[in-house]
């Protein structure tokens, strides 16, 4: 009886250790895809100004292709993995006229916009 009740727990133990072995296995392989495919993205950073005044505009809406950022207090931004190639780019802020353009953006990027008041 102590036989057979040590038998199932080593075939059970093994079962469980090489389960485990291959989830692990499977983690590294999806940690390495992650790693190359951010490899591949850039980033968008600059601020948004006043074109008469000059001064930074906090709260600016900055869209690429249709996903909505902000811009910080002073008027700053910096979006994330991107992946590079052609986007559109708009920029709005209360009482201000919105600015739309086409970027092919290929690696890191800065871009300043000054918008003007309507």
């Amino acid at each position: 009886m102590k036989t057979t009740f040590l038998i199932i727990a080593i075939a059970f133990l093994s079962i469980t250790a090489y389960a485990d072995n291959n989830k692990s296995s499977k983690n590294v392989k999806t940690n390495k895809t992650e790693a190359v495919e951010k490899a591949n993205f850039v980033n968008v950073s600059g601020i948004i100004t006043d074109k008469k005044s000059n001064e930074s505009l906090a709260g600016a809406s900055i869209y690429i292709d249709g996903t909505k950022y902000y811009s910080d207090l002073d008027g700053n931004f910096t979006i994330q993995n991107i992946k590079p190639g052609k986007h559109t780019v708009k920029v709005e802020f209360i009482s201000y006229q919105s600015v739309e353009m086409e970027m092919d953006i290929r690696t890191n990027q800065e871009i300043n916009i000054d918008l003007v008041q309507e």
